[in-house]
């Protein structure tokens, strides 16, 4: 029953997750930066693509591999956190970028 509940709330939350976005596929985050509590992280496209690419190999992300984070990236991004027990928030950080085994690049 544990299991059928938590399955049931990562559901709920991908729901909420993609009603939020909006209905745009292609909408996209400014690819300069991003604020996110204290830290700004920029969204370097050679590193969006290693991110698309890595989520990709592991079966969170089917879209095109563009540089881009877009609305398919970012639910990518959200339930490989939620899968893997982070902060769940659709940007690129340090700790997402440790557990995918990826360099940050400048």
């Amino acid at each position: 029953m544990n299991r059928k509940m938590a399955k049931l709330h990562k559901l709920v939350l991908l729901l909420g997750l993609a009603a939020s976005l909006g209905a745009c596929s292609n909408e996209q985050l400014p690819s300069y930066a991003a604020s996110y509590g204290n830290s700004v992280y920029p969204f370097n496209p050679v590193t969006v693509r290693k991110v698309q690419v890595a989520l990709r190999n592991r079966g969170y992300y089917a879209g095109v591999i563009d540089g881009f984070i877009g609305q398919n990236t970012a639910i990518g991004i959200q339930r490989f956190q939620i899968d893997h027990c982070q902060r769940v928030h659709p940007i690129i950080d340090p700790t997402l970028l440790t557990a995918l085994g990826i360099s940050r690049s400048h």
